[in-house]
């Protein structure tokens, strides 16, 4: 009996699975990680691999992996840049944008006054101060004086005759252009459209005048005639299709009839 256990058990660790997503207990169970389920047998894993449950799940473990595993290089990343800019910060104490403006400030005003204010007796001699950047900016400016009347005829003739538009300036022109329209009352009926069958449907666009009682019984009258006649021309016709029906049932049956004589005649004469 020991021996039967050993051989059983020799046989379960030889056909151990080998899968990412596969893994053992302690007593040698099967385990799936992605469906955390216990397959019983190691050869029920491929088709327990092949079910839209295990790959589902499978689908579901790797996206948080990746989660995961971006969570964690953001989190690295994170902690790269905050080093670099405490040693930066350590490194250039002193050098922020405003101390450097500052420092670039006191600079100029030495390089340009480079006096003090009473070292000259008669302040007259004294050099100008030097413009502020502020003053140098707004006078670098381009500031856009209108011309006068005759200049701007003489840009406006530059433009229509030197420099005359091209076809893709008007046809740009154009489609960029609005069309403004008043609006017009369509008639009722509509253009290209018969103008008898108009009256007949009564679409035209000219308002029909009332009419009087006897017109109207009149008009009732011819209705109810016209539709009678359509009624008996339907049953005329219907009648038609049945006799042809018939007919075609009668020339059928004769044919059949006609063989069946021919072969019986035959048979018959083939016995005599």
């Amino acid at each position: 009996m020991a021996d039967v256990r050993a051989l059983l058990k020799a046989k379960r660790q030889e056909a151990r699975v080998n899968h990412p997503l596969a893994s053992y207990s302690s007593t040698g169970q099967l385990r799936c990680l992605a469906c955390s389920t216990i397959v019983k047998q190691a050869a029920s894993w491929v088709g327990h691999v092949g079910s839209k449950t295990h790959r589902i799940n499978a689908v579901k473990l790797r996206e948080s992996e990746l989660a995961q595993q971006m969570l964690v290089d953001e989190e690295s990343a994170q902690a790269k840049r905050k080093s670099e800019a405490l040693e930066d910060d350590d490194g250039d104490v002193d050098m922020s944008p405003d101390t450097k403006k500052r420092k670039g400030d006191l600079e100029a005003d030495a390089s340009t006054h480079g006096f003090p204010d009473d070292f000259f007796s008669d302040p007259s001699q004294a050099p100008l101060p030097a413009p502020d950047d502020d003053d140098e900016n707004a006078d670098a400016a381009p500031s856009e004086t209108p011309l006068p009347p005759v200049d701007a005829e003489w840009e406006l003739f530059q433009q229509a005759v030197l420099n005359p538009p091209t076809n893709d300036d008007r046809r740009e022109a154009f489609d960029r252009a609005t069309i403004a329209a008043e609006p017009v009352l369509a008639s009722e009926v509509p253009e290209g459209f018969p103008q008898a069958l108009a009256q007949a449907t009564g679409t035209t666009g000219e308002s029909q005048p009332e009419l009087s009682e006897e017109a109207l019984r009149r008009q009732k009258e011819q209705d109810e005639r016209e539709l009678i006649m359509d009624r008996l021309m339907d049953e005329e016709r219907a009648q038609e299709e049945a006799d042809a029906k018939v007919t075609m049932l009668k020339t059928k049956l004769d044919a059949l009839k006609r063989k069946r004589e021919a072969a019986k005649a035959a048979r018959t004469k083939q016995r005599t």
